[in-house]
């Protein structure tokens, strides 16, 4: 369930680019918050903004296999799904019906690290969707959901992402940056003066400026604090 602190950092991360939270972030020395650029996107015109609602699995589960309901029930409202299949290359982790079962829940996008099937009825769907490949075969022949609502760790470009239930998720057609929800509020705020700076530049770069000059008039990242 989205808090009412939590549904206002997403209000506002609303008028944000990832590309600004970005630049925030690596200034306060969080520089492994940005998916790699093997993720490929369907549906990722508009901006995706939400919580994670984090699952992971492996090959090979064992005993510590659960069904993919148990997913299902994981999701609520305004929530992202995010699915760490440690490498999985058997096939997809998701398709149309999980999907949709899941849409009916609240769930309005995902991140996959793994395969998808269905493609174009997460079009439909109006559901977003970052993931590593397409294919006709389901994994779960071999791969099984073990973990819900835990830390996970997916590939980013700089460094292996560790997202946390409830961290927020901002994406569009940039690519995807995870900002850990005990500093959202800080990344947020620095962001929303950072962005105004870029638009400074911006404004005095088209009236004939150089980029030089206008960078000089308009000093970036220097209000942003390391975190704690």
């Amino acid at each position: 369930m989205i808090t009412n602190n939590t549904q206002a950092l997403i209000n506002r991360l609303k008028t944000l680019e990832t590309a600004v939270i970005a630049d925030v972030m690596v200034a306060m020395g969080l520089e492994s918050q940005v998916l790699a650029p093997s993720f490929l996107s369907l549906g990722l015109d508009q901006i995706l903004i939400g919580p994670a609602i984090c699952a992971k699995g492996c090959v090979e589960a064992g005993d510590d296999a659960k069904t993919t309901f148990e997913l299902d029930d994981c999701v609520y409202p305004g929530g992202i799904v995010v699915i760490d299949s440690n490498n999985c290359q058997k096939g997809a982790l998701i398709g149309d019906n999980m999907a949709t079962s899941m849409k009916n829940n609240g769930a309005v996008g995902f991140i996959v690290d793994g395969g998808i099937r269905d493609a174009v009825e997460f079009i439909t769907l109006e559901l977003p969707i970052l993931y590593k490949y397409k294919t006709p075969i389901n994994a779960h022949k071999f791969f099984s959901f073990t973990h819900f609502e835990v830390p996970i760790s997916i590939d980013g470009i700089w460094g292996s992402v560790t997202i946390n239930p409830g961290d927020l998720i901002i994406a569009d057609s940039d690519g995807c940056s995870i900002i850990p929800l005990q500093h959202a509020e800080q990344i947020i705020a620095d962001s929303e003066v950072h962005q105004q700076t870029e638009n400074n530049i911006k404004l005095t770069i088209k009236k004939g400026e150089t980029r030089k000059n206008a960078s000089a008039k308009f000093p970036r990242l220097q209000h942003v604090d390391k975190c704690a």
